[in-house]
């Protein structure tokens, strides 16, 4: 199976042939299926074959008339919701294929981007961040690569900032990405040695304004909190609810399930897997049951998928988010990374919307062929 439209078939399939499966995967996930009809008027054919029509190198729709508005009429509809966490997404691949950015666009995309990134560094405050940012009450931590800042306008409490040495978030190695991380954990234990009661880190990488960061020059968000914040504590309290109630490990099943269904990869102990309940468009969810600052497996899985993202994918603005257990507590909590695609800068409209905010996740993008990229380049 290649595509998450033949989910429903492998779910059958498990359920004649392998019962154990197929109540996992049950037992985590709710699976709807339906289709979504409509007639086209004739007025609007000729539209609907402009918007959504394959072309060759000519501009030409290739596709027969017949088959586009078939697709458009009748619409396959995948509804996917986590019974423990409440995350639900809605997956109809015609969506990717609204008016929009085209593959053909994706070099102008990318000058375009590269461009802004140049000129951005001409009056960059955080390209000197010692003379123009604050620092936080003990001082700043400085790595090969990076440096930390207080937040002007702080998240929290404890709300600062890494801060890359290279302008440019996109052009980073291994190295560079690493000490980013080392620089941000060094970070947490200075709060946790300064003021004791917070407990909780938390790393996020905003990548360029789509992806809601004030400055281009590569940096990152760390906090420390006293307890975890709201989406973190959910997981969480997911989590143990299901040890509870089936003697099992919840982050260890969730990552079978997406085995079993072909969505999963790993590097040494650490796992990962293309989420079939994203919350937004190319989620990957990583597993690391040790320090992501420390652990070598783990940094080299993180960096290889962002450079997956921006190399292969041409994704230029993304979340990163790493989600850790409480400081020296012991509690058998993995560190979480996720990182999704914010979409692309060239268009206009948002990529969050109501459904979003208030109903659930709508996705274009296949799990299947983001989990093939990254395969790709393990």
């Amino acid at each position: 199976m290649n595509s998450i439209l033949d989910i429903e078939k492998r779910i059958e399939s498990l359920q004649e042939t392998d019962k154990t499966s197929y109540n996992l995967l049950k037992q985590i996930y709710r699976f709807d299926f339906g289709m979504g009809e409509q007639v086209i008027p004739d007025s609007f054919k000729t539209k609907v074959l402009n918007y959504f029509g394959h072309r060759d190198d000519t501009g030409k729709v290739i596709d027969s008339a017949e088959e586009v508005l078939d697709r458009i009429q009748e619409q396959k509809i995948i509804k996917i919701n986590n019974k423990w966490t409440g995350e639900g997404t809605l997956f109809n691949s015609i969506r990717a294929e609204r008016p929009g950015i085209r593959e053909k666009d994706k070099d102008k995309e990318k000058k375009h981007i590269f461009k802004l990134i140049e000129e951005s560094g001409k009056e960059c405050d955080f390209c000197h961040p010692e003379k123009y940012t604050p620092e936080d009450v003990f001082g700043r931590i400085r790595g090969k690569h990076s440096i930390t800042a207080a937040n002007l306008a702080k998240y929290d409490v404890w709300s600062s900032l890494v801060i890359f040495k290279n302008h440019n978030p996109l052009k980073f190695s291994l190295e560079e990405f690493s000490d980013y991380l080392e620089t941000g954990f060094t970070w947490f234990q200075s709060v946790n040695m300064h003021s004791p009661q917070f407990r909780f880190p938390f790393f996020i990488w905003n990548c360029l304004p789509r992806a809601g960061a004030s400055q281009i020059h590569g940096h990152c968000q760390i906090l420390m909190s006293k307890e975890p914040y709201a989406k973190v504590e959910i997981l969480q309290k997911a989590s143990q609810e299901y040890g509870i109630e089936t003697g099992d490990d919840y982050f260890q099943d969730l990552y079978a399930v997406h085995r079993l269904l072909g969505l999963s990869g790993s590097q040494g102990d650490v796992r990962f897997f293309a989420s079939i309940t994203p919350v937004k468009e190319k989620e990957v969810v990583i597993i690391s049951s040790k320090n992501p600052s420390t652990d070598t497996d783990a940094k080299k899985t993180i960096f290889r998928i962002l450079r997956c993202f921006i190399d292969l994918m041409g994704v230029y603005s993304f979340n990163l988010s790493i989600s850790c257990p409480p400081l020296d507590d012991g509690t058998p909590y993995p560190y979480l990374i996720r990182i999704v695609d914010r979409g692309s800068l060239m268009k206009s409209t948002a990529d969050i919307g109501g459904m979003e905010l208030y109903g659930s996740s709508v996705v274009a993008d296949d799990p299947y062929k983001i989990i093939a990229m990254l395969k790709s380049v393990f």
